[in-house]
């Protein structure tokens, strides 16, 4: 019976383990490590662009959207027509509003009528008619006025300018103050108008037709 030499027995435990190590090499995953996956979620590179990108988109407040818009509760606005061809005066008091547009020589008209939020409809006994908005701190609109429509966007008024209104017996005189100082007026008597007399806002008395007569600001809720 043959005996095997050590050195035969030695090879043979050598082959069996490097057998072994590469079948081990093989089945293990890539990295030797059988540690379980990060979350990406709590890795610190999610953290960082993607959230401060979210946080960056501003969201409108409620404040600066449209619907949310509306008139002080009582303003006056003022100005002249897109055209130059007239002035307009809008008073606001509450959801009502009252305006006087004039050439300043013979064509005139008061308006009344009511404000929703950023928006006024006025009209007048003579058929004239004004739709208006606000468009930021401007009034802006259009009023028709016999064949005419005549555009504007006029600022706030700020005393002593604004709209003012005088009625004797027999006369009654319109004034819309700029905020220049310069004015518009016209003085009616019967079916009779003319160029309204200066007026001071600071003493805003006048004489017409031998009558002596008191000027008011119109705030908006008047019986004109």
């Amino acid at each position: 019976m043959k005996h095997r030499s050590p050195l035969v027995t030695l090879a043979a435990v050598a082959a069996a383990f490097i057998i072994m190590f590469t079948v081990n090499m093989l089945v293990s995953p890539p990295g030797g490590s059988s540690a379980e996956p990060a979350d990406p979620s709590t890795s610190p590179a999610s953290s960082g662009p993607a959230q401060q990108t979210t946080s960056a988109v501003a969201t409108p407040s409620a404040s600066e959207s449209g619907e949310d818009r509306a008139f002080p509760n009582e303003v006056v606005y003022a100005g002249r027509t897109e055209d130059k061809s007239g002035a307009i005066a809008v008073a606001v008091l509450g959801d009502r509003a009252a305006a006087y547009f004039c050439d300043g020589r013979t064509i005139e008209s008061w308006l009344r009528g009511t404000v929703q939020g950023s928006d006024l409809s006025l009209q007048s006994k003579d058929g004239a008619a004004l739709q208006a908005g606000l468009d930021a701190d401007h009034l802006k609109g259009a009023l028709k006025i016999k064949n005419d429509r005549l555009k504007f966007e006029i600022d706030e008024a700020k005393k002593p300018a604004g709209l003012y209104r005088a009625r004797g017996s027999t006369t009654t005189i319109g004034w819309i103050v700029l905020e220049d100082g310069s004015q518009v007026g016209i003085q009616t008597a019967g079916a009779d108008s003319a160029a309204g007399p200066e007026l001071n806002p600071d003493s805003p008395q006048v004489t017409a037709n031998g009558e002596s007569l008191d000027a008011k600001s119109i705030n908006g809720d008047e019986d004109l």
